[in-house]
């Protein structure tokens, strides 16, 4: 479902979008219960602690977005995740200063609108509820949730809608951007023929980088870990239990009924002007009347209503819930059956007549039809206390018994499990995935062995752990080593005299000496590029980088050197430079490059824009103050 919330929402602010989305379908249930108040925030912007915890799931969301992608660096992703969790705050603290607003025709046609809730591109009511319940929300909370990511995305169009390029701006940046240049160049292949490595240098070698020659720390560890839903499928419910919430779900379909309403309002205040109210009250009766005998209610509001604004729809008033109406109005309109028309109806505005013209309700299936959901939300509820109790216990034992995990298993009647050996840094399988489970594992308390502090594994799992082997650090011997050290050296020997003869060659090619004479003497090949682009070559991306470097002066064009990371060496010239010429561009590609240049525009705009109000905030991290 995230990802067609993803699919659907528009803009560069999606990506916020999701992830305010997410928030209930991914924290959905028992929060905050084991901190005891001892956990402190690693960042407060404005009053809002931002915790461990909260880094942790930002973090796991976005290695699960980067997947696939190959290596990363984990202090960065974790540093993008906190800065990600202060510009959302920040953003949702300004949209609530200013009293941003989303009315409910915008959610419903959002929501209406997201695949994931349609059968055969039509929205489908009972699969949009089977989704949330499933997921255990309710249509009320999404329906906030979405509000909330739609205001947010309210801030970032004002202010990205804003920016523009001019067509100066899309010149230059196409002229650089489809720039193309031709080379001629000869490479140094990496050197092969090397002296062997002496046992003298191995032995050096190893002294010099013994810190690079350690095994990791490992630990082993032993856990407990109870669930949410653990406890729920062992709760014991009443039959008496699922019929009050039955009881609570009819109610909660009545209280959500909505209804698209228009209205015919003769204007009219008794407390100012009874003889005038007289009046007005007799005017609706005569339109009433004419509406009984089959003249058109939305030509008569057109024609006769004092309500402007919904006039000019025939008398529309849009979807309204029951509480969004004055009293007299909302009792009225309820009562009525589709297609019906009230009898004038007073309000402090003067006398109405009221139309339904569409009645959107839940439908209530059936007790035994909903008896298995009923069951797995009494259960669900019946456990969230148990589970803080659970919780509770687990850390109280373990805090008591801090040499051991056998209380706290015996008092709770859970298995104590045990992992095999794994590092800090790198994710294992089962509970080891979890870096706040590594975190607390290589933490000194535990190292020592004590038992650790409850750990929330997400917002529903917690658990316990110690130590049960540890493995230190060790250097390893350099026996062990030597084939490695041998490896090592012969390459950097390979590398260091490939570079040597490149230097040789290019000191030449400044002194004037061409790269065709170069080649000739020297045996290598003398190869040309033409019309290289930034993207999309055959050649390697080193030397690329090291092309549009270059100076682009082709008078007297100095030789350049460009080092590959499989060890070869390149001298290059250019030869010709040619810039994007705007006016050959196709007109699609023309619309492609205005419209990258575009968003990038808008988004450095709507980041500078967050980046003033965290300067304007008081915003903390870990102790130090912005």
């Amino acid at each position: 479902m995230l990802q067609a919330i993803r699919d659907k929402a528009q803009g560069v602010f999606a990506w916020a979008m999701l992830i305010l989305v997410g928030i209930p379908f991914t924290l959905w249930g028992i929060e905050n219960y084991f901190e005891g108040g001892k956990e402190t925030p690693v960042a407060q912007v404005s009053g809002h602690e931002i915790f461990e915890r909260d880094v942790n799931r930002a973090y796991e969301g976005m290695l699960s977005s980067i997947a696939g992608l190959g290596q990363y660096d984990e202090t960065q992703i974790r540093q993008e995740a906190l800065n990600k969790l202060i510009a959302d705050t920040l953003v949702a603290k300004f949209t609530s200063d200013n009293l941003m607003v989303v009315g409910d025709e915008d959610i419903r046609a959002f929501v209406q609108g997201l695949p994931y809730f349609q059968t055969d591109a039509q929205f489908d009511k009972e699969k949009y509820k089977q989704v949330l319940r499933a997921q255990g929300s309710t249509p009320a909370q999404f329906a906030e949730q979405i509000r909330n990511a739609l205001i947010q995305e309210q801030v970032q169009r004002g202010i990205t809608e804003t920016a523009f390029t001019t067509h100066r701006q899309l010149e230059e940046f196409y002229r650089l951007r489809n720039q193309s240049r031709s080379i001629e160049y000869l490479t140094i292949a990496l050197q092969r023929n090397i002296e062997n490595v002496g046992s003298d240098e191995i032995t050096a070698f190893y002294h010099e980088h013994e810190a690079e020659f350690v095994t990791p720390e490992k630990v082993a560890i032993q856990y407990l870990s109870v669930s949410l839903d653990d406890v729920a499928s062992a709760s014991q419910v009443s039959e008496d239990d699922l019929k009050g919430l039955y009881e609570e779900q009819k109610n909660h379909v009545a209280n959500n009924e909505r209804r698209r309403v228009s209205h015919i309002l003769i204007a009219a205040d008794a407390a100012v002007n009874p003889e005038e109210d007289r009046k007005a009250k007799d005017k609706a009766g005569e339109i009433y009347q004419r509406i009984i005998k089959g003249e058109d209610f939305s030509r008569l509001a057109s024609t006769s209503s004092d309500d402007k604004v919904s006039s000019a729809k025939g008398g529309d008033l849009g979807i309204m819930s029951r509480d969004a109406m004055d009293r007299s109005f909302s009792d009225a309109a309820f009562k009525l059956a589709k297609g019906q028309v009230s009898a004038p109806v007073r309000t402090a505005f003067g006398y109405h007549l009221i139309r339904v013209t569409e009645i959107d309700r839940d439908e209530l299936r059936s007790f035994q039809e909903m008896r298995p959901e009923l069951l797995k939300t009494a259960q669900r509820s019946a456990a969230e206390n148990r589970f803080y109790e659970i919780g509770q216990t687990l850390t109280e034992q373990a805090f008591e018994h801090p040499d051991s995990l056998e209380a706290a298993a015996a008092a709770l009647n859970l298995k104590i499990q045990e992992t095999a050996p794994f590092t800090h840094n790198e994710a294992g399988n089962g509970i080891t995935s979890e870096a706040a489970v590594r975190d607390a594992a290589f933490s000194d308390d535990v190292l020592n062995g004590k038992n650790s502090e409850a750990i929330e594994l997400g917002a529903e799992r917690v658990a316990v752990l110690r130590v049960k082997t540890h493995i230190p650090s060790a250097t390893l011997d350099l026996a062990t080593v030597s084939p490695d050290i041998i490896k090592r050296l012969s390459e950097q020997k390979k590398r260091e005299q490939t570079r040597k003869k490149s230097n040789e060659l290019f000191e030449q090619a400044k002194q004037g000496a061409s790269l065709s004479a170069l080649a000739k003497s020297g045996g290598y090949i003398l190869q040309q590029s033409q019309n290289l682009l930034r993207t999309g070559n055959n050649l390697p991306s080193e030397l690329i980088a090291a092309v549009f470097k270059a100076p682009r002066s082709l008078s007297d064009a100095e030789p350049v050197q460009a080092a590959l990371n499989n060890g070869d060496q390149i001298i290059f010239r250019l030869i010709a430079v040619k810039d994007g010429d705007l006016n050959k561009i196709d007109p699609k590609e023309l619309e492609m490059a205005s419209e990258y240049l575009q968003k990038k525009t808008a988004q450095d705009d709507f980041d500078g824009w967050v980046d003033q109000l965290r300067v304007n905030a008081d915003v903390h991290v870990s102790n130090k103050k912005e």
